[in-house]
């Protein structure tokens, strides 16, 4: 077993790994989000579950749960002038909804939420999976 299938193996739950554990095991290994995403895909044993940005992972795939994602009530000024500014095309990566909230030190799914009530789309995510 390669180092990399022994990591996965180590974080993984019911075939599935944790969108912050795959980001571990991505560092672990040297490796993008990307390409731990293609190597996950590639071995067809795992999918990743659990989105940081609330996305997708929660429960029963199709449940009203899955995705935990909601508008926020409110949306500071200044962190949708700054979402806004790493979209193009109505659509915001999921990296830089990432760096968005290390800048305002906000909690990732607090952001995602701020971009759900602005109308943008997330995509791509960092680990290949929309």
């Amino acid at each position: 077993m390669s180092t990399a299938q022994t990591l996965l193996a180590s974080v993984a739950r019911d075939g599935c790994i944790a969108c912050a554990d795959a980001h571990q095991v991505a560092a672990q290994l040297g490796l993008s989000p990307e390409a731990l995403g293609a190597l996950v895909d590639e071995g067809g044993l795992y999918r990743f579950d659990r989105c940081q940005l609330g996305l997708f992972g929660y429960g029963q795939k199709g449940s009203p749960g899955y995705k935990i994602i909601q508008p926020a009530a409110f949306c500071p000024e200044d962190i949708s002038r700054a979402l806004t500014a790493r979209t193009v095309d109505g659509r915001a990566p999921c990296r830089a909804l990432w760096d968005v909230a290390d800048e305002f030190r906000y909690p990732r799914l607090q952001i995602a939420n701020i971009a759900q009530a602005l109308g943008l789309k997330i995509k791509p995510c960092q680990l290949g999976c929309f």
